[in-house]
């Protein structure tokens, strides 16, 4: 349930980078190599790796439990290259070859693991790669933090302070976050009126709320949680994207449908953009724009230009121009059918190859609209906790393009925060069929 930046792309590297010395070693150690060895070995690897999560950074003070996941992936790869040379599955060479293949790869696998263990302990306790956070409590012995604040600099979390929660804590919170910046909130000891006045103080500064709990690690351990300086955590909203192997899947499933959206659609669609633009409607091939990421992160999205090149262009650049409208003057014939085909949003794909953002997600706003909707609709921060998408469950639903009314607004944001809390890789699916199923038929909601 812990969330952090390398997660995205060192993680998948690491992966392929044990996958490439295992192929390399059986390569050079055992001759006449065909490539249906090659998969055999490659089904051999990956099918323990994925499952013991042998690639994962492990954040624990042992090294024996750091290296507990590389060293079984290695026990079952080992048990089933034996087997498949047993059933004659791989050529016949010297016995010799295939135990100095097993020696290598074990040697330098795990001396890697042991690296790469070592070198993010040090990185991890020199307060990088972190998150800052504060406690709440009715009251702890300092001892407790003390421990608690050395444990959770090694998971990713720097605590600021601990803070007894008091009976003006609306105010308390109120100071901290205009004073301190605060990523995630623990609690720990109080009562449940409490614990529901300050979540939803945290849903609305969009911050994540985690719940220390009083008992055993040993009984948090059965149900499943994470522990930190001997006390179980329980995240209070249900975030599948959390999980590294859900962020790991989304991932690879925008770089696919990037790669193939660029290869096959952007290669020759921005040509028939632009010679319609010279005809048209002259200036840029794209519309870049300032819009509000994950965590609300500003990124640069791009999108074919659709209007008019005017004096206003600067200002909408910067996401500070006034939103569309159905009968826009601005947007001439051509570029009101790019928006009604969605295409005009193909150059996104880009975006998602250089992870700003996701093929599937909610919509991201300019960053004017984004400052005045924090400000009036409730717990709309939590949509920052995902990655914005080109196409998204609140958009094939008929929320999306720009509107001045609050309650259609609370209505997407309810329909964003729905898709975070419920993501599976299926739902991904769905709302990808029925985007295109509404490009193919015109029935975009509201492409204007």
């Amino acid at each position: 349930m812990i969330q952090e930046k390398y997660n995205r792309i060192f993680l998948p590297f690491i992966f392929i980078i044990d996958l490439l010395i295992i192929l390399i070693f059986y390569y050079f150690c055992i001759s006449n190599n065909q490539l249906i060895d090659f998969l055999f070995i490659l089904f051999s690897w990956t099918t323990p790796s994925l499952y013991f999560k042998s690639f994962q950074i492990q954040r624990t003070y042992s090294i024996i439990n750091a290296l507990r996941p590389m060293l079984l992936t290695m026990v079952v790869f080992f048990f089933i290259y034996f087997l498949f040379i047993t059933i004659n599955i791989f050529p016949e060479v010297q016995i010799k070859m295939h135990i100095l293949f097993i020696l290598s790869i074990f040697t330098i696998l795990l001396s890697s693991s042991v690296f790469r263990y070592i070198f993010f302990y040090r990185y991890r306790l020199k307060g990088k790669n972190t998150r800052y956070a504060i406690l709440l409590v009715d009251n702890i012995i300092l001892d407790e933090f003390e421990k608690l604040k050395r444990d959770a600099l090694h998971f990713g979390y720097t605590f600021i302070d601990y803070y007894k929660i008091k009976k003006n804590y609306y105010e308390q919170l109120q100071k901290l976050f205009q004073s301190k910046r605060i990523d995630l909130v623990f609690i720990k000891n109080t009562n449940k009126s409490i614990i529901d006045n300050i979540s939803g103080f945290c849903d609305e500064n969009g911050v994540r709320l985690k719940l220390l709990l009083g008992f055993s690690t040993s009984t948090g351990q059965r149900a499943g949680l994470d522990h930190i300086g001997g006390f179980p955590i329980m995240d209070l909203r249900n975030e599948p994207l959390l999980y590294l192997g859900n962020r790991l899947l989304k991932r690879t499933i925008d770089l696919i449908l990037s790669l193939i959206s660029i290869l096959f659609i952007l290669t020759w669609l921005p040509l028939l953009v632009k010679l319609a633009q010279i005809v048209f409607y002259p200036g840029p091939l794209f519309f870049v724009q300032k819009r509000i990421g994950q965590n609300g992160k500003v990124f640069n999205l791009y999108k074919f230009r659709t209007m008019f090149h005017s004096l206003d262009s600067t200002n909408a650049e910067r996401g500070l121009s006034k939103k569309t409208t159905y009968f826009d003057n601005r947007i001439p014939l051509f570029g009101k059918l790019l928006r009604r085909t969605n295409l005009d949003e193909y150059p996104q794909f880009f975006n998602v190859l250089f992870g700003s953002m996701s093929a599937i997600g909610p919509r991201p706003h300019m960053v004017g609209e984004d400052e005045l909707l924090e400000k009036h609709i409730s717990r709309y921060r939590i949509r920052r906790f995902v990655k914005p998408g080109i196409t998204g469950w609140a958009a094939i639903n008929g929320f999306r393009g720009g509107t001045d009314d609050m309650d259609l607004m609370r209505k997407r944001t309810e329909y964003d925060i729905w898709y975070l809390e419920n993501w599976s890789i299926w739902l991904d699916v769905k709302i990808v069929y029925r985007t295109i199923w509404q490009m193919l038929t015109l029935r975009i909601p509201k492409a204007y």
